[in-house]
């Protein structure tokens, strides 16, 4: 079943660096994942976009995870670093494995830990 990561480009760092400026953090941590998914084996149907804002902007970097008929999840305060792309991986696979995208808090990575933002359900099929 297919699983869309939609990342909100226009997070930036609450804190910006001094030598990089506005980091765009967002844009930075959908590239990472895009980067980490062409080079995953198992990852076919996880599909990467993007949106202009989504409304997390106490909590950037912003990430969705959705599929049809589970729950769907909100994710914030991602940095754009390999470490926090891996466990959001790690997450994911464990997310398309399951049935109705419920994962057991014992069986979350630490990396995606305290950064959940929201819990949504699925949509009702009609």
């Amino acid at each position: 079943m297919p699983v869309d990561v939609i990342v909100c480009e226009t997070c930036r760092s609450p804190s910006p660096d001094k030598d990089t400026g506005d980091v765009w953090t967002g844009t930075m941590f959908a590239a990472l994942l895009r980067g980490a998914l062409a080079t995953a084996s198992d990852a076919e149907d996880v599909s990467v976009s993007t949106v202009r804002c989504l409304m997390s902007c106490r909590r950037p970097c912003a990430v969705v995870i959705r599929s049809p008929d589970r729950m769907s999840y909100v994710l914030g305060d991602l940095p754009p670093e390999p470490t926090a792309v891996q466990a959001l991986l790690d997450y994911l696979s464990s997310y398309r494995r399951s049935a109705d995208g419920i994962i057991p808090y014992r069986d979350w990575p630490a990396g995606v830990k305290e950064r959940f933002v929201a819990r949504i359900p699925p949509l009702p099929l009609r």
